[in-house]
């Protein structure tokens, strides 16, 4: 795996670890379903930020996987 790669994989799992520590102590974020607005607004930018690295992370790895 490239250094890339990893560097994603990285900010990706540490993104997660973020919004998964808010989840455990925010109650509007665990109550919510998100759908309706329901989470706090640190919940909602940590799911954001979270989903972003997630996707950027995929991406690369498609890119990577892609024969030349």
């Amino acid at each position: 795996m490239s250094t890339g790669l990893a560097e994603l994989d990285a900010r990706a799992a540490e993104a997660y670890a973020a919004y998964v520590s808010h989840l455990h102590g925010c109650h509007p974020c665990q109550d919510g379903d998100g759908s309706e607005g329901d989470d706090c607004p640190t919940g909602t930018r940590l799911r954001d930020a979270w989903k972003t690295a997630r996707n950027t992370s995929l991406r690369a790895r498609r890119t990577h996987a892609a024969p030349a």
